[in-house]
């Protein structure tokens, strides 16, 4: 995910959108103890949360939102592309605003490695194909359908799903 464009740039780190973040975390179940992979996490703000609950929580995003700070609250940094990561088995890899930059940067790698370091379950968040006026440009943007095929191309198939404002939320698990 080396894209350095605008719309990926533009949005870490700003929510021009209101989502309830609880019912998200509640939504993914995420329990103390739990390892979580958060790809492109940034400045940590759904990893805050999930860290909140008691999960071991790792960042890679290929940019340097803070790591420092997020570091020194117990969440794990990596500086790294992810289409290029090679380490490292999680009980949850968790996506949000960036499954779909992952497909148009590197699509057979980043499954590749969503397979290999994910152990039980696959969470991807992001914005439906409507045009609400924010987000990545519409043609970057995955339907939930072609999400469900990517994972399925990797053996994970969809336990559950959530419909949200401008948004939606699949959690895959294992066959």
């Amino acid at each position: 995910m080396t894209d350095n464009s605008s719309h990926v740039r533009k949005w870490h780190g700003r929510r021009p959108f209101s989502i309830d973040d609880e019912a998200i975390v509640d939504f993914l179940g995420i329990t103390k103890g739990m390892s979580i992979l958060d790809i492109g996490g940034a400045d940590g703000y759904y990893s805050k949360r999930f860290a909140t609950r008691g999960a071991a929580v790792t960042i890679i995003d290929a940019y340097d939102y803070d790591f420092k700070g997020l570091n020194g609250v117990g969440i794990k940094t990596i500086l790294r592309d992810f289409c290029i990561f090679d380490g490292g088995n999680y009980d949850l890899v968790f996506m949000a605003h960036v499954y779909h930059d992952l497909v148009h940067s590197c699509k057979k790698k980043a499954l590749e490695n969503l397979s290999r370091v994910s152990s039980k379950c696959i969470a991807n968040l992001d914005f439906t194909k409507d045009n609400f006026g924010f987000g990545p440009p519409i043609s970057e943007r995955l339907t939930k359908e072609e999400v469900v095929q990517d994972m399925r191309s990797i053996g994970f198939i969809l336990e559950r799903s959530m419909d949200l404002p401008f948004h939606y939320l699949q959690v895959f698990v294992r066959e």
